[in-house]
């Protein structure tokens, strides 16, 4: 017979093996399922608190575009407003305004004086200047440069004229400070658009330019300086 001790191990080695049983089980019986399909989203939450208004920004630039557009507005109106009262000037002497047309492929500007003007717009000599007038069928201009009204309505619709210096139909050729007009009629001192102190006739200066330095008046050139061509031809 088994002693009293021995009994005791066996009890306690068969109880141990039963609790290994069971963590075995259990170890086996918590493993993880498969993942099933995902469900729909839940609704959304709720908006968060309104954060706190920024501060204003600085109107200061904003504020000088806005004047300085205010005083081109009333600029470019008191422009208007002059170029309408030389046109309706010139219509209470008969006079017509077409203010544009195309001839040959090219614009041409039309002040209301009878005649359409057109700028070739690269540095030429007065000869080259008449030759290229002539080949558009036109001259160098010497109607509209007579009358400061239409030479006016002529810079407003042609801005080239109040930046670059152009050749006028107007010569002292036939003889010193008798200047004569192509179209064969004398200067009258009524037309004449001198810038002060201007004709001096410095290393034989024989023909006439247009806008003299941004001034919008005449000066005596020598005729193998460059210029543009001003032209003008009938309407």
């Amino acid at each position: 017979m088994f002693s009293l001790k021995v009994v005791v191990v066996l009890l306690a080695f068969v109880n141990a093996v039963v609790q290994a049983s069971n963590q075995v089980v259990l170890t086996c019986e918590s493993s993880p399922s498969e993942k099933g399909e995902q469900g729909p989203p839940g609704p959304p939450g709720h908006y968060g608190a309104r954060g706190q208004k920024g501060d204003t920004g600085s109107t200061a630039g904003l504020e000088n575009t806005i004047s300085a557009l205010e005083d081109r507005l009333k600029e470019t109106e008191e422009d208007i407003a002059a170029m309408a009262k030389t046109i309706s000037d010139l219509q209470k002497k008969g006079g017509k305004c077409q203010c544009m047309k195309v001839i040959g492929g090219k614009i041409w500007h039309g002040p209301g004086n009878g005649y359409f003007y057109y700028t070739v717009q690269s540095g030429m000599t007065y000869d080259e200047a008449k030759s290229k007038c002539s080949q558009l069928g036109a001259t160098v201009a010497t109607q509209a440069p007579k009358s400061r009204d239409v030479m006016r309505i002529l810079e407003a619709q042609m801005s080239v004229l109040t930046t670059e210096t152009y050749w006028i139909g107007l010569t002292d050729k036939a003889g010193e400070g008798w200047f004569v007009w192509e179209d064969g009629t004398a200067l009258q001192s009524s037309q004449a658009n001198w810038n002060p102190g201007q004709p001096d006739d410095v290393n034989n200066e024989d023909c006439v330019g247009g806008n003299y330095i941004d001034t919008l008046q005449w000066n005596d050139y020598p005729c193998s300086h460059q210029l543009i061509a001003l032209c003008e031809r009938k309407a």
